[in-house]
């Protein structure tokens, strides 16, 4: 089960402008995408799936002990018969065996349907309750489906952005806001540093930094996680505002 790395990284930033509010974080103003929406829907739709599975064998046991009683009701209805057709026999000897023979018919053809639309009336209830049964299962589990997508969306997301050139992506988004600014401050964990080095020239040409991109450890700072200082103001990316939206999106 595959989630987008897109659906965290365009949810993964809150930016701070010192010209609008020193103190105060502004949220960015986001939406998800059709294509980040459906990521979401697949993880709850392969954890649903797994349950309507859980359901299919439910109606199958339901399906099983239904046609088990049509076929008990075919025996019993061959049994009345049987039994009908040597009372009637038998009475046909004392009263005419015609009228006997007729008489016994008669009852068996009435017993037989009777015991039949009986094991049938009981199958169609069993089934019936099995499909009750099946979308009240269903429906209790609704929640439980988005608490798994969204736990499994998290380890995901966690796994790519504690790797050492994880939380790129998302800096990259800063930056490309970030064009033409004189100095950029970049403050994250131990794990991160010598990825983003590496990318320190290029990013200064490709988003036209015109002074100079400082790199800060802090090993005190969750992996996943950054904060970018600029002149217009700060921001804060990675894993924890990530989760947080995507929280917000499972569960609005």
């Amino acid at each position: 089960m595959q989630l987008s790395y897109n659906l965290i990284k365009s949810n993964s930033a809150l930016e701070v402008s010192k010209k609008k509010i020193e103190t105060n974080y502004i949220s960015r103003e986001e939406t998800l995408e059709e294509n980040k929406e459906q990521d979401i829907k697949s993880i709850e739709a392969e954890i649903r799936k797994s349950y309507e599975s859980l359901g299919a064998s439910i109606l199958k046991k339901a399906k099983r002990e239904a046609e088990e009683l049509l076929m008990e009701s075919r025996k019993t209805a061959i049994k009345i018969e049987k039994t009908s057709y040597e009372e009637g026999y038998a009475q046909g000897k004392e009263n005419g065996f015609e009228d006997g023979y007729q008489e016994g018919l008669q009852k068996a053809k009435l017993e037989t349907e009777e015991e039949v639309k009986r094991y049938i009336k009981k199958s169609e209830k069993i089934l019936e309750s099995a499909n009750s049964k099946l979308k009240e299962y269903l429906k209790l589990k609704e929640k439980d489906i988005i608490n798994i997508a969204f736990e499994m969306a998290a380890i995901i997301a966690r796994k790519e952005l504690q790797k050492s050139e994880g939380i790129l992506p998302l800096l990259e988004d800063i930056l490309n806001e970030a064009k033409a600014e004189e100095n950029i401050i970049i403050k994250c964990n131990t794990a991160h540093v010598k990825a983003i080095e590496d990318k320190v020239d290029y990013y200064k040409k490709a988003y036209a930094i015109k002074g100079e991109i400082f790199i800060i450890e802090d090993p005190l700072m969750e992996s996943g996680n950054a904060i970018v200082e600029k002149s217009t103001g700060k921001a804060i990316i990675g894993l924890d505002i990530g989760l947080e939206k995507l929280q917000e999106a499972l569960f609005k």
